[in-house]
């Protein structure tokens, strides 16, 4: 197996994971657990700070976009005349990971952490959260969605850029 090969094949199997888990979280995670509530609340915290669900999520993303760049690289090189000529497609959609990578790491990475901070300082409590808390809960869980949303429509450009 060439290094071309194994950069297309780490490339294709972490976006096939990246975006499959996206839209795992868009389509059934986030509509079930908004409507369990406060149950939802805590399956949303233990997901986010018990395991390493945001950290492995970061990483494919950022596997996705390293090994696509090298491929990109490798394959076509920066010459503008390919970029923006018969490949434009390809750059378009290499552009839409990109962004979708960095669009889930400001609006969730930041905001996963805030939530985890803000469970721990909940649980410490060893009482409900007060309703300035459930605001907080709720606007950072509101950030995460919105994330999920905006990713997802990044990564299906993406996709079509590959393909086109």
């Amino acid at each position: 197996m060439d290094f071309t090969t194994l950069l297309r094949f780490i490339h294709i199997f972490s976006a096939i994971f990246w975006m499959g888990t996206t839209l795992f979280m868009l389509f059934f995670m986030e509509p079930v657990m908004q409507r369990a509530g406060q149950a939802g609340n805590k399956v949303m915290q233990m997901l986010a700070s018990e395991t390493r669900f945001p950290q492995v999520i970061a990483l494919s993303g950022l596997v996705t976009v390293l090994a696509g760049l090298g491929l990109y690289g490798l394959m076509h090189g920066l010459d503008p005349a390919i970029l923006f000529g018969p490949k434009l497609p390809l750059a378009l959609g290499a552009l839409a990971g990109i962004l979708a990578f960095f669009t889930g790491s400001y609006f969730q990475g930041r905001s996963v952490k805030q939530l985890v901070a803000l469970g721990e300082t909940i649980a410490s409590q060893n009482g409900p959260p007060t309703p300035e808390q459930m605001a907080q809960m709720q606007a950072h869980q509101a950030r995460i969605a919105q994330g999920t949303r905006i990713t997802a429509v990044l990564m299906l450009l993406a996709v079509i850029g590959m393909v086109a």
